[in-house]
């Protein structure tokens, strides 16, 4: 992992800022949900994008029973009970 040039301190709330050229470069505004990753010597912060629960298509989603799922799996879902 190449390291960004930026070194952060962690608050006494656990809370860490993410450098406004960070957030900029990964298109991260005020309200967004982020998720965090963890790997064997680093933690992964990615934006969240809500992906098709069968899939993991970001595109074209509707909600079926409170789960997103893509417009293929929904027809999919069809034709197994027509």
């Amino acid at each position: 992992m190449k390291p960004a040039g930026f070194l952060c301190k962690i608050d006494k709330l656990g809370r860490v800022v993410i450098p406004k050229p960070l957030r900029s470069k990964y298109d991260l505004h005020t309200d967004d949900t982020i998720e965090l990753f963890t790997e064997p010597d680093a933690i992964v912060i990615k934006k969240y994008a809500m992906s098709c629960t069968f899939c993991g298509n970001s595109e074209d989603l509707t909600d079926f029973k409170s789960k997103p799922v893509c417009a293929d799996c929904l027809s999919k879902l069809k034709e197994l009970n027509p």
